[in-house]
């Protein structure tokens, strides 16, 4: 065996210094090519069968070359969605399906589903994702992002696909649904204000008006929670003193985790125009630390709708 083959196989592991006039045994080097190769995800689509689903159900690929993804384009769909590359075509990834991030809240309503799964991480990040926005993702610039997404089968797939295809909801598909609780709620006389807020914010959460907020905030609107079953929708100015636009208003919505969502109703803390959390006075220090409220928590993002809401918020329920 010539002597630098040797030195690479002994520095490898591959044969001993004692052995080093034997060559490797076959199983030796099968075992070791094992371990060098991903273990493909079994049960998944693979990169092929999601192009072939995608294309049957109206997708079309533009032409396209040297890239990492695969793109192809819907007539219904505002956006793109990418299919990753791989050295085959017929290789089963995770999550080889890249949604724009527009549509993580439709994957998050679906990953109970079975037969969807999400990525090993919330984002997916790659420089050809072209169309898509961008954030800092530990490099020195901002680098396109999207949602990757997996599928144990074509009916899997063909769920996801259907529901993207009906989004985006506008605020007209919830007008019929709060038309009905303006007519009922008014009934229930005996309820108190805190009842009256409870029972709307019951129904509110199991509206498309819960959608919308999931739809912008992609989870809660402080924290980087996304679990949807740990998240509350309610109005920053409540239902009860809101005009019939401003109940259907995504931007006079706040999606929290319970411990914020309860803080805020009670007026115990609020946001300046900037999103910067405000304590109330009645928030002792022990129990803002106790709900892991702190002064450095703020609005992840804000828009300029916003500011009127929060306005009245500060003005009209916080304690300060």
């Amino acid at each position: 065996m010539y002597p630098e083959v040797k030195a690479a196989l002994q520095q490898m592991g591959w044969i001993s210094g004692e052995a080093s006039n034997e060559a490797p045994r076959l199983s030796e080097l099968q075992s070791v090519a094992k371990q060098a190769v991903p273990t493909p995800d079994v049960g998944m689509l693979s990169i092929n069968e999601v192009i072939t689903t995608l294309q049957q159900r109206g997708f079309t690929k533009p032409a396209q070359s040297g890239l990492k993804v695969i793109r192809l384009d819907h007539p219904g769909l505002a956006s793109p969605v990418y299919v990753k590359q791989s050295s085959s075509i017929h290789a089963r990834l995770q999550a080889p399906l890249v949604l724009h991030p527009q549509y993580e809240a439709v994957v998050l309503n679906l990953i109970s589903q079975p037969g969807i799964a999400r990525g090993h991480t919330r984002y997916y990040h790659n420089s050809n994702l072209r169309g898509f926005p961008k954030r800092r993702n530990g490099g020195a610039s901002d680098i396109a992002y999207g949602v990757d997404v997996g599928f144990h089968s074509s009916a899997a797939l063909l769920v996801l696909v259907d529901q993207l295809l009906g989004e985006p909801r506008t605020l007209v598909s919830n007008t019929e649904h709060f038309a009905e609780l303006a007519q009922v709620l008014p009934e229930d006389i005996a309820l108190t204000d805190t009842e009256r807020d409870a029972l709307i914010k019951a129904r509110v959460g199991q509206s498309g008006y819960r959608d919308e907020l999931l739809g912008y905030w992609g989870g809660c609107a402080v924290t980087d929670c996304c679990v949807p079953m740990l998240l509350r929708a309610s109005h920053i100015k409540p239902w009860r003193v809101a005009s019939g636009a401003e109940r259907l208003d995504p931007f006079n919505g706040l999606l929290l985790t319970p411990n914020l969502d309860l803080a805020f109703d009670q007026g115990l803390i609020s946001f300046d125009d900037f999103g910067q959390i405000l304590l109330g006075e009645d928030l002792d220090p022990d129990s803002a630390r106790a709900l892991n409220i702190t002064s450095d928590l703020r609005l992840r993002q804000i828009d300029a709708r916003h500011r009127e809401y929060l306005a009245w918020h500060r003005d009209n329920l916080f304690r300060k």
